[in-house]
């Protein structure tokens, strides 16, 4: 695609919003979706294994967020296996998966990785109160979503998935059943976090303020990816809504 028709394509796109609506978001969403297709393509792999069975790999209890996440999963092995967002379940399969795999990439890992019942991947990006803002989470969760996505880190995950469902002692979620990892299915990316951190110093800054503004475009502003922010105290499996930050 030449420079020229990308902006012609973008100055479209900005033209057909409606409504009360910003147009950066809409710019924006185009230009990481643009990004997010280039790294999917990438032919590469992480050289070893990407499913990681983590079902007794018990981290201990902390505020990093290895550990509250590990604590999340481990309540939804306690449960069903699954968290709730927005009323749709998602099937957790482990935390803390490598994504890029050379010396100075090691401690590139997706933090939690699940899937829906249609199959399709997501990652949660998860932040402390005190994290990155949320622009800089997206950022980072699109680098590992996309190199999850990559087909040969993907075919990994389905052969990881098959081995690791027929091997578990946990139950198998309602309606999960007959579910596989699908390249085909739309994936999401979740800004997972804390109320405080989309009511905290984030929220009143000018460094993360604008979430709301991505939030208010929907799972629409990346056309490949669907996007959400949940908030979460890493011990329930049910995710929420973020309150907006007050003026």
């Amino acid at each position: 695609m030449g420079v020229s028709l990308s902006f012609r394509i973008w100055l479209e796109q900005l033209r057909d919003v409606r409504g009360a609506r910003p147009l950066w978001p809409v710019l924006l969403g185009a230009a990481l979706d643009a990004e997010f297709q280039r790294q999917r393509q990438i032919d590469d792999g992480y050289k070893g294994e990407v499913f990681k069975n983590r079902d007794k790999h018990l981290l201990d209890d902390g505020e990093r967020e290895e550990r509250l996440v590990a604590r999340l999963y481990r309540s939804a092995l306690d449960s069903d296996g699954c968290v709730q967002l927005k009323g749709e379940s998602i099937w957790l399969l482990g935390f803390q998966w490598p994504t890029q795999g050379s010396a100075s990439e090691k401690s590139r890992r997706a933090d939690l990785v699940g899937i829906t019942s249609s199959g399709g991947l997501v990652v949660f990006e998860a932040k402390r109160s005190n994290g990155d803002p949320p622009l800089i989470a997206i950022a980072e969760g699109l680098d590992y979503l996309s190199c999850l996505m990559r087909l040969q880190n993907f075919d990994k995950i389905v052969a990881g998935f098959q081995k690791w469902k027929g091997t578990r002692s946990f139950p198998i979620p309602k309606d999960f059943e007959e579910t596989v990892p699908n390249a085909g299915v739309r994936p999401s990316l979740v800004v997972l976090a804390p109320e405080a951190y989309f009511q905290g110093r984030h929220a009143r800054g000018i460094r993360g303020k604008d979430w709301p503004h991505l939030a208010a475009v929907g799972d629409s502003i990346i056309p490949s990816v669907r996007l959400a922010f949940a908030a979460t105290d890493f011990k329930s499996t049910r995710l929420w809504n973020p309150q907006k930050p007050t003026e």
